[in-house]
């Protein structure tokens, strides 16, 4: 079970649906940028960048995720830095490419990835910045 901000990730209602990718490339610390798009429940949608680091990455890889946006009030605390919802800060794993992540602000992400490439992974001690690009 997440410790997410309280968010009941079972019952809750979606705020919004994310989509985009990730390109990761790195040897033992990896740098992670991404691009993708907020689309909120009223059909606004904000393009917005990830970037960000991972200890113990090797390799490169290219992956693209779907997912949920929950407990999103204001449009503008989608923003911010995203740390797993674990308390070693690793981003927290239900199954195999999915995980869970949340910002200072409990804005609550949900993801699914799909893609190649990444052989080991650890933890993200400074989590993954979060920008608007529109």
């Amino acid at each position: 079970e997440h410790e997410t901000c309280g968010v009941d990730l079972e019952n809750a209602v979606p705020s919004g649906t994310i989509t985009g990718s990730i390109k990761t490339i790195g040897f033992m610390v990896g740098a992670r940028w991404g691009n993708g798009v907020l689309t909120l429940a009223n059909g606004e949608t904000r393009t917005f960048q990830m970037i960000g680091a991972k200890a113990l990455e090797t390799g490169a890889a290219k992956n693209d995720f779907v997912g949920e946006v929950y407990n999103l009030k204001n449009t503008d605390d989608f923003e911010g830095t995203y740390l797993g919802s674990s308390r070693n800060i690793t981003v927290g794993t239900i199954g195999k490419g999915e995980g869970i992540a949340n910002n200072d602000k409990c804005v609550v992400v949900k993801v699914r990835m799909s893609g190649t490439g990444l052989k080991t992974s650890g933890p993200a001690p400074g989590g993954i910045e979060v920008s608007f690009t529109n």
